[in-house]
């Protein structure tokens, strides 16, 4: 596995995004009532954002559902994921307007949010899109050495069309994180020159599992 340079700058920044008092997260992707954002490392410039709604959504929203606004094509060699928790909570009179001033300015997909340890698959997903990358990071659930993956599917643009979160180990749970992270952050993978797909590059050693969930227009 070749990353070149940034292989040193990544990192996690352990945390807890999920407000005081709200929701708990139960066999979720991304705990619900929150947040995040993808940023190309080099620049700071938002590519996505991602926003999650509890058991009480806003007016026109579906509870328990990831909602995933592509504001800029994908075409970064790194990458850096920031969690946040929402200022208003759930039901509060601002909340609403928070919720979606947070997805203003991209086209948004929609996810289900919650899933099982049997969906994620043993094995190698195969992309249909046009084109797709594939991002590492140190595993926030550890231990040490342990990896996790991001394939993005993108579009002849680079926008997103939907994305494939790899595990060494299989969450029993079906958490893509045991305890969320405030940031962390991801390189391409690259074989010498040529990017890779492949999480064996990653880790030739280890039974990858993956979970592809299906990503609509919302």
């Amino acid at each position: 596995m070749s990353t070149g340079s940034i292989t040193s700058e990544l990192g996690v920044t352990r945390g807890d995004l999920l407000p005081k008092g709200g929701d708990q997260p139960d066999r979720t992707q991304i705990p619900i009532d929150s947040k995040l954002r993808f940023l190309e490392t080099s620049t700071g410039t938002p590519l996505l954002h991602v926003a999650v709604t509890g058991l009480t959504p806003p007016g026109g929203f579906i509870a328990k559902t990831e909602y995933w606004s592509r504001l800029a094509p994908i075409k970064s060699r790194a990458i850096t994921l920031a969690s946040f928790g929402f200022t208003n909570r759930p039901g509060a009179p601002d909340y609403p307007k928070e919720f979606r001033d947070w997805l203003v300015g991209g086209s948004v997909l929609s996810t289900d949010q919650e899933a099982s340890g049997q969906q994620w698959t043993q094995g190698i997903y195969q992309p249909t899109s046009p084109a797709s990358a594939l991002y590492w990071a140190v595993d926030p659930d550890g231990p040490i050495g342990r990896r996790i993956g991001l394939l993005v599917e993108l579009g002849s643009a680079g926008e997103l069309r939907n994305a494939i979160w790899y595990k060494m180990e299989r969450p029993q749970n079906g958490l893509i994180f045991q305890r969320t992270p405030s940031k962390v952050s991801f390189a391409q993978l690259f074989v010498g020159d040529t990017p890779s797909i492949d999480p064996r590059d990653i880790d030739p050693q280890s039974a990858w599992y993956y979970y592809h969930g299906v990503m609509r227009p919302a």
